[in-house]
């Protein structure tokens, strides 16, 4: 009896698992890509939640004191290049 797609011997078993965890792998990995932005690389960085630019980090430390004005203008100069 075949019911649709499906079939009851173990290679069919096997193959539809395989795809099904295929489409789920693939469903996941779109979506971490979506929250990452297509231009974050591959797998580097800080994470999907603490994406930080090389700007914003310089702003917070200048803004908390962590460097001076000098500093922080050459810095900024160096990034904007």
């Amino acid at each position: 009896m075949n019911y649709g797609y499906h079939s009851f011997n173990l290679l069919g078993f096997v193959l539809d698992a395989a795809f099904h965890l295929l489409l789920l792998a693939l469903i996941i990995w779109f979506i971490i890509w979506l929250f990452r932005g297509p231009r974050a690389g591959r797998w580097s960085g800080p994470g999907i939640w603490h994406s930080h630019s090389a700007m914003s980090i310089l702003n917070e430390r200048y803004a908390k004191g962590e460097i001076t004005k000098e500093e922080y203008e050459e810095r900024k100069k160096t990034l904007m290049s």
